[in-house]
């Protein structure tokens, strides 16, 4: 809902959006589960079955989710029919995989496509006009649901480690579909699903029944008769289960397409990568604004946490609501002063009721390490239980990580002794042969922090170890409590402040709600630690309602309405005011105008947009017909910020004139996004030292943007510099030079460490250019003057995207290869796709250190998924020249 913001970010229940128990769509879920069987059936039936496991328990525990059911194979006999478009064109493209798979590969054990039983009557050949309708199709659906090109993806590949043949097994739930009955739109009693649905829920997640309030939501009349609904409930309820439900039901009883919108960009991102790519699928990021004006009979289910101005939502939606106070593992929450424990309790007069003393010994030196007491906190629960442990800032969640680890017993050294030098282990191969040293004294502890400062890698190895038990407690900040599903048994908050802002009541629900998640812990608490100072500020957080959600459009000046007026424009679903206008009634601004329209009225901010939009040159109106310029088709094409959309392409017009073309540094400087210069400071001393090592023509090319060496020597050396240097492209310079050091070596530790930042933020910085060259790619596409930039900005998102020597490149393409495995591969003799695609999974897996078998089995078939689909793609490219074009001209017979 990109038009929605809340007070803050954290009112958003995201943890239940996008993954928990109570989800069945997840990596850890019900679908994955039971598609990661259909390939596993596929791939090695045999042996999964008769193949005793070694008694590693690490093999063990990376194995132990391997299930030989699918949830889809006896779900009826019968083709679907009359699909949507969508789901056609994926249809048509999984057959045509499958055709030339078989036709190649013939009964290889390790194919990922699974063999029918069944002898069907053979597929008639399509004749070049299908293919070319089929096309049209696509481009039509593109055309009309993609619009402004959607935002480029800025994933990190170590999310797909899970996930790494979602394609293939996206290809065997679409054939196991196909088999599902479609004479009636009632396919079975489980709220209109197969019973088989139910049985495999409870044979894989344990969940017999449902609560009682998702049978009373699924149920409702609104539901059934297809209307909105915004359901809420706290944390832990098990509200995206039920949302779940409603998709599955859509897709196989109604047939029709679903869109799930999530709250952040990079949720969409991560689970866009997870359901595959636009290639085998219409997979549509957009506004709920966009949404409302496509069709006005599309059903809008939404979820959150309890808000206190649901009723805008219910009025901008058109919605019911339906709302519950449900938990099903009951969270106690408490605060500490001094050495007495308060169980909240808003009957009070005081608000918190006396619960009961710290019992544990202090020696005045602990006293002084740890004055509030927090080992005392912790070792109540660890190891047997987890814990998180909620501090102000990143220095602070690494100190208080040691200095817990100084006073903990030898035992705890002890616990999972083999599996924690296994993580060091896979720590150091994720940093190319380095680990944090914070890390190497915690972990063999079973601690560990988790903040931005580590690298994606880091941080999911960090979290599959906890969630597994092998690290028992987690220092961090804030932004776990945002979408990370993390739960814990007790939950700590070092402070009731965020940096220095006092904790907000959304702020203080996300972080509690880790604690006491269901079917993990049988009791959940929470323990706010205070000072005497804070008391009277915890009283009135523990009392106030929770913040309101408003309308985006009027956020930062506005941007959020004049990126909605160029796109209405651009996408001719607006050519005038009125019917701007017209289409601004159906948002949450109109809905909220009183409150954040109050210098102005709403038609009033309508008109002077429409009005900033024409001085900057991105729209233009001829005859009463609001039209975009080229430059504003460039603009939301490429989904550049109206911000900084004249200065890109003033930056890409200078740097025509002396491009510099023997290095990338020109290259990265232009793409190096604009909104991470206030993100760094640079270290002067470093900025020189690096400045000097640039070549004659790189410091000349420096100069020309701005950034002279003897300014960059004057800051250096303390002194005053003149004031009208421009301080963006000194900052941007610095930020280059880290980009630019990164692309030559590739080692984003050694790079981490001569700029002196840290490793995350270097990686952060390394994703977001990536992504805004690929932005600034496709601003230029539309931009005849800016051609020469095409092709160079293709291979520089290419070399960004990955930042790894050449010959690694097609490694790292393949779902669930990171630097590190496609070292190992190269090295092993793998050096291209088609090495990895005709792999022996099993050879692969005894070759590869610490690659287990099922990993070896995705790589294989992930390998052999794109190799299919460049196949395709270069056969349709030969379909096209060897077709005889329809509009040949016929020369008439002379007599």
């Amino acid at each position: 809902m990109a038009e929605l913001q809340a007070a803050e970010p954290y009112c958003s229940d995201t943890e239940d959006v996008f993954g928990g128990y109570d989800s069945i769509l997840d990596d850890s879920s019900l679908l994955a589960k039971l598609d990661d069987a259909a390939h596993t059936d596929a791939v090695d039936q045999q042996d999964l079955r008769t193949v005793q496991p070694p008694k590693d328990s690490v093999w063990k525990q990376s194995c132990k989710d391997n299930i030989t059911d699918s949830i889809l194979n006896d779900l009826g006999d019968n083709l679907f029919e009359d699909l949507p478009a969508s789901q056609v064109q994926f249809q048509e493209q999984i057959h045509e995989i499958v055709k030339r798979s078989r036709l190649q590969e013939g009964q290889s054990t390790s194919t990922p496509f699974r063999n029918s039983d069944k002898t069907t009557e053979a597929e008639p050949e399509r004749t070049m006009e299908d293919k070319n309708k089929a096309r049209r199709r696509t481009d039509q659906l593109k055309r009309l649901m993609l619009g402004n090109a959607a935002a480029p993806s800025n994933v990190s590949r170590t999310v797909v480690l899970k996930e790494a043949v979602v394609s293939e097994e996206i290809g065997v739930a679409m054939q196991a579909m196909e088999t599902v009955s479609a004479e009636t739109t009632d396919l079975g009693p489980f709220f209109g699903l197969p019973s088989k649905v139910k049985e495999l829920m409870y044979k894989l997640r344990g969940i017999k029944n449902l609560y009682d309030w998702q049978e009373v939501c699924l149920n409702l009349d609104c539901v059934q008769q297809r209307n909105n609904l915004i359901y809420s409930l706290p944390t832990s309820g098990g509200k995206t289960l039920v949302a779940e439900i409603l998709i599955l039901r859509e897709l196989l009883c109604r047939k029709k397409d679903c869109l799930f919108i999530l709250p952040y960009i990079s949720l969409v991102q991560e689970k866009l990568h997870m359901l595959g790519d636009g290639s085998r699928g219409a997979i549509i990021e957009m506004t709920l604004a966009k949404l409302l004006y496509m069709s006005k009979t599309t059903q809008i289910i939404g979820m959150s946490a309890t808000l206190g101005n649901i009723r805008d939502l219910q009025m901008f939606l058109g919605a019911e609501n339906y709302t519950n106070d449900f938990r099903p593992v009951q969270l106690k929450e408490y605060v500490k002063l001094k050495d007495t424990i308060y169980e909240v309790d808003p009957k009070e007069e005081d608000c918190f009721k006396f619960s009961r003393l710290l019992n544990y010994k202090y020696s005045s030196a602990m006293q002084k390490v740890d004055p509030d007491h927090i080992i005392a906190l912790v070792t109540e629960v660890i190891p047997t239980h987890s814990c998180l442990v909620f501090c102000p800032t990143k220095k602070n969640c690494e100190n208080v990580a040691v200095m817990i680890c100084k006073y903990l017993k030898a035992e705890f050294l002890q616990h999972r002794e083999a599996e924690k030098a296994v993580l060091l282990r896979e720590l150091r191969d994720s940093g190319n042969g380095s680990v944090c040293p914070v890390l190497r004294k915690t972990v063999p502890y079973g601690l560990a922090y988790h903040h931005s400062g580590l690298t994606t890698e880091e941080r999911k190895l960090v979290e599959e170890a906890y969630s597994s038990g092998v690290l028992c407690l987690l220092t961090c900040t804030s932004t776990l409590a945002a979408g990370i599903n993390l739960p814990a048994r007790r939950v700590i908050l070092r402070s009731p402040y965020v940096a220095t802002d006092f904790l907000k009541r959304s702020q203080y629900k996300q972080m509690v709600g880790r604690a006491g998640r269901a079917g993990i812990d049988t009791v959940g608490e929470s323990i706010l630690i205070l000072q005497d100072k804070d008391r009277h500020m915890a009283k009135t957080l523990m009392c106030a309602p929770m913040e309101n959600c408003y309308s985006n459009l009027m956020h930062d000046g506005g941007k959020g309405i004049l990126s909605l007026i160029l796109s209405l424009i651009g996408l001719n679903i607006t050519t005038s005011l009125d019917q701007i206008r017209d289409f601004l009634r159906g948002t949450l601004l109109h809905v909220q105008q009183k409150q954040l329209c109050v210098e102005k009225s709403l038609w009033e901010v309508v008109q002077q947009s429409v009005d900033l939009l024409k001085a900057k040159d991105l729209i233009r109106s001829d005859a009463q017909t609001l039209q975009v310029t080229k430059l504003g088709k460039a603009t939301y094409k490429g989904s550049v910020d109206l911000t900084y959309c004249d200065v890109l392409y003033k930056d890409l017009s200078r740097g025509l004139e002396g491009l510099l073309l023997n290095s990338y540094l020109h290259l990265v400087y232009l793409v190096t996004p604009y909104d991470m210069v206030s993100q760094c400071t640079p270290n002067w001393m470093i900025y020189f030292r690096q400045f000097t090592l640039l070549s004659v023509a790189e410091q000349r090319m420096s100069a020309a943007v701005g950034v002279p060496e003897s300014f960059v020597a004057r800051k250096a050396a303390g002194q005053t510099v003149r004031k009208d240097v421009d301080m963006v492209a000194v900052r941007r310079m610095y930020l280059a030079l880290v980009l630019f050091s990164l692309l030559r070596e590739t080692n984003l530790w050694s790079v981490a460490d001569r700029f002196q930042l840290s490793r995350g933020f270097v990686q952060t910085l390394l994703s977001s250019s990536s992504a805004f060259c690929s932005c600034a790619l496709h601003f230029t596409e539309e931009l005849e003057e800016l051609w020469p930039f095409r092709a160079l900005l293709a291979e520089l998102t290419r070399r960004l995207s990955y930042c790894v020597k050449a010959e690694l490149i097609p490694l790292m393409e393949v779902a669930g290869v990171m630097e590190s495995r496609a070292k190992q591969l190269y090295n092993a003799g793998y050096k291209t796709l088609t090495h990895l695609a005709n792999a022996d999974p099993a050879v692969l897996a005894r070759t590869i250190e610490n690659l287990y078998r099922k990993q070896a089995n995705q790589i294989v078939a992930s390998a052999k998924m794109l190799l299919n689909e460049k196949a395709a793609a270069l056969q349709e490219e030969v379909d096209d020249l060897l077709t005889t074009p329809s509009d040949l001209p016929h020369l008439t017979h002379l007599t």
